[in-house]
């Protein structure tokens, strides 16, 4: 029987089966919906009880090293799950280069790894919904990236300024990696991945499941 891999995030729920991709938000989550499986290995950011009392679960943890990955954290089990998934997955499927990974989710998060596989750090800010949700005055459910510059209404005011503070870290950040570096892949995965890309004036690769694949690649190791 096939494993399955379950990555629970703060807003969604994803899973790998068989070859398989599916994903539900947390809210319509049920363990109901996932196929029967041996083992069931587990990345999870969000609430880990949306899974009951699943059996033969493994919930996997930051590691200090894999293969040539190598943490930049002093207490490498505090770096997030997610993003350390993300990160040996990356350099599983591009090897000795350069790779900023950006998260766009419910947190954003940057984590840069040299072609040698050593992580130089991260950062984590909030992402586009928490930015939305920021300031009760002007909380909004806007899932749009509008880069006009300046608005005439207090509404497009909050979505065009939001816009730019997210895109604007995002370009800042590629920049700056690559002024330093030169040869630089950014990867960008997480929910908002796909719109952020579409406005930047980068070239990006997307891998809307990296955190997935980390986690397969991490398990089929440890079998």
């Amino acid at each position: 029987m096939y494993n399955l891999y379950i990555d629970i995030g703060n807003t969604a729920v994803k899973w790998l089966f068989n070859g398989e991709y599916q994903s539900v938000l947390v809210a319509d989550f049920s363990i109901d919906l996932l196929p029967q499986a041996s083992r069931v290995h587990v990345s999870c950011v969000g609430d880990k009880s949306v899974l009951g009392s699943l059996d033969n679960t493994t919930f996997v943890r930051s590691q200090a090293t894999f293969a040539s990955f190598k943490s930049a954290y002093d207490s490498p089990q505090d770096l997030g799950i997610d993003r350390f998934l993300a990160m040996i997955a990356a350099i599983d499927q591009l090897p000795n280069q350069n790779i900023l990974i950006i998260d766009v989710g419910s947190a954003c998060t940057f984590d840069l790894v040299l072609a040698s596989g050593e992580h130089q750090g991260g950062l984590i800010m909030p992402g586009l919904g928490v930015l939305r949700r920021s300031f009760d005055q002007f909380s909004s459910q806007s899932k749009n990236i509008t880069l006009e510059s300046l608005a005439s209404n207090t509404i497009d005011g909050w979505e065009y300024g939001t816009s730019q503070m997210l895109m604007s870290v995002i370009t800042a950040q590629i920049e700056n990696h690559q002024s330093k570096l030169g040869e630089l892949q950014v990867l960008l995965t997480g929910g908002d991945a796909k719109m952020v890309a579409y406005r930047l004036n980068q070239s990006v690769i997307i891998k809307q499941n990296l955190v997935l694949e980390g986690l397969a690649l991490y398990a089929q190791s440890h079998n």
